[in-house]
């Protein structure tokens, strides 16, 4: 939830939850097959993107349209399976167009010893980019998408099992058989238009793009049976009391609108200066029933005889930034900044400076400082949710509207080497967060969390690559980073992070048209702390290979996670396969 996800430079709306639900969505949600490639940029990003871009930033770019052809594939795994097409006009005269579509399928999934199954169901996404060529050094894009999901859950054939529930004081045992589920509805609407343009000292473009997501769902369990075993006022209490309590129904009803403008030139002042500046306008609207009445025009949804609280809220912001890239001889220096004025919070400034000596030509040492603004998102201040999450399992959220923004500094310095057919890179980084944001469970009520600051954290470690070509064929690399990540005021250690994380990586590819790629890789996480605090290591291996059948058509599987292993507590679901095939007519 410290990553801003981009597609081609646009944000997304989603569900937009501190916890990270909004960020692991959005990018479930992306069709990898139109994806051309992916920038990343890493650590504090404010300077030049904002203030959802305190950890770094993942652009993810798609194809243009430019080469005439039709492209598809079919993909089937332990989840799910998919089948995708592309339709390319290739350029005629001043006008290209592509069309991508992707269609999936979850499959249900239920263990023996679990009360309720998976989210399964469908879900389609279409993509179409128009690119019309003003002249050879202007170009006006339309790029529009719209992705729609649709997810059920069931507890499959019911039986009675023994439940004991209390009534006050009193503790009633029994049988009861229980039969529900629930539905979630998600969809996606995304349009924005580009002006692109370049002189021989320009490189400028305007943009203004729109983005809708909405979410939708609801769950009801129903008691089929309730007894305890005899004709008795006890057994008829029994029998009432489970099927007033879990005789349920619940819905959320929400919407999240995203408008946004932008302003950006590049400006080549001298042979070894461009200078980067722009401005950028955003509206971030949220309206339903996970706000409850703590926004504005409180009102309220009826569905099913069941009324819940609705609102919204708007917060607007405005920014500025300017970078610099400066080439002096060896060094590469780049300064930027950006002033932010957030609708909620005020003005704030974001500094970064960027600096890298070429010692030799395979020899690079670099050092960044970054400040980085993370100002909580509208969920965050103004939560209200009360949600069934699995069968029986309520669980309330709340808002904090007395939040303050987060604040970090970040340090990084190492080197990158080549030599040879080795290569490798070193970097020390130390990263400060004041005022960090987490839902934090309220003493004395029971699955009831709140959104606090819960003051100064400190994330400091070294990361590592070492790589090998043996050959043209093979290459090896290993990548590590050992990370301290601890609450500065308790000196407890962060969850959901791994004192040492590894990759262990070997690949061969044969390079010819008809060859074979393969990749075999082990993950290892030593000391990865859970969100309950047990402390657990484990290592996991993986394979993949592609057969190119020839230049337009290949085949691939993969098989992950090989060792089967399962662990709620690290979010290891077992082993995962995959096989895909991928033509260009």
């Amino acid at each position: 939830d410290k990553s801003l996800i981009l597609i081609n430079g646009q944000r997304a709306a989603n569900e937009a939850d501190a916890a990270g639900l909004g960020t692991a969505m959005a990018l479930d949600r992306i069709n990898m097959n139109e994806v051309e490639r992916i920038e990343i940029v890493r650590g504090p990003s404010s300077a030049l993107y904002g203030s959802e871009a305190m950890g770094g930033v993942i652009n993810i770019i798609t194809r243009l349209p430019a080469r005439q052809g039709v492209s598809a594939g079919y993909e089937v795994s332990s989840e799910d399976r998919s089948n995708w097409w592309r339709f390319d006009t290739g350029r005629h005269g001043k006008l290209a167009a592509s069309l991508d579509m992707r269609f999936n399928k979850i499959k249900r999934d239920m263990d023996s010893d679990d009360v309720q199954s998976n989210r399964y169901g469908t879900a389609q996404d279409y993509h179409f980019q128009a690119d019309y060529y003003i002249s050879d050094r202007q170009t006006l894009s339309l790029d529009t998408g719209y992705y729609s999901q649709h997810l059920k859950s069931d507890t499959g054939e019911s039986k009675l099992k023994y439940m004991p529930v209390m009534m006050g004081s009193v503790q009633l045992h029994g049988y009861a058989q229980i039969a529900g589920g629930g539905t979630a509805d998600y969809k996606q609407k995304n349009a924005g238009l580009i002006y692109r343009g370049h002189s021989d000292r320009n490189d400028w473009q305007i943009k203004t793009y729109y983005s809708q997501f909405d979410w939708n769902s609801s769950t009801q369990n129903q008691v089929i049976d309730a007894v305890n075993g005899n004709e008795s006022p006890m057994d008829r209490a029994y029998a009432a009391y489970v099927r007033a309590k879990y005789n349920t129904f619940d819905f959320n009803r929400n919407k999240h609108k995203l408008y946004a403008a932008e302003a950006r030139d590049s400006l080549k002042i001298g042979e070894g200066q461009r200078l980067t500046f722009g401005a950028e306008y955003m509206r971030d609207k949220v309206s339903g029933t996970n706000l409850g009445a703590n926004g504005d025009q409180a009102g309220s949804i009826t569905v099913n005889g069941v009324v819940k609280a609705a609102s919204k809220k708007e917060i607007d912001t405005y920014a500025a930034y300017i970078q610099d890239e400066i080439t002096h001889g060896k060094w590469f220096i780049v300064p930027a900044f950006r002033y932010d004025h957030h609708g909620t919070f005020g003005s704030h400034g974001s500094p970064k400076l960027g600096i890298t000596y070429n010692v030799r030509n395979n020899l690079r040492i670099k050092a960044n400082y970054g400040a980085g603004f993370k100002a909580p998102s509208v969920y965050q201040l103004y939560y209200y949710l009360y949600q069934e999450m699995g069968q029986n399992n309520w669980v309330t959220l709340i808002g904090n509207p007395d939040l303050k923004p987060e604040e970090s500094k970040s340090y990084d310095i190492g080197f990158e080497m080549e030599s040879g057919k080795a290569y490798g890179s070193l970097t020390w980084f130390d990263s400060r967060v004041k005022n960090l944001i987490e839902s934090v469970q309220i003493s004395g009520l029971d699955k009831t969390y709140k959104y606090m600051n819960i003051g100064r954290a400190r994330m400091k470690g070294v990361e590592n690559t070492l790589g090998y070509r043996f050959n043209d064929r093979w290459q090896m690399k290993v990548m590590s980073a050992w990370l301290d990540a601890k609450n500065r005021e308790t000196n407890a250690p962060l969850p959901k992070r791994s004192r040492l994380s590894q990759v262990w990586q070997i690949s061969y590819d044969d390079g010819k048209d008809n060859g074979y790629s393969i990749m075999l890789w082990e993950d290892v996480q030593y000391h990865y702390r859970a969100e309950n605090g047990r402390v657990l290591s484990y290592g996991l291996f993986n394979g993949a290979v592609t057969k190119k059948i020839n230049k337009n058509s290949r085949m691939y599987a993969s098989l992950q996670n090989i060792g089967n292993k399962k662990d709620d507590d690290a979010d290891l679901n077992g082993r995962f396969w995959l096989v895909g095939w991928e033509h260009q007519f």
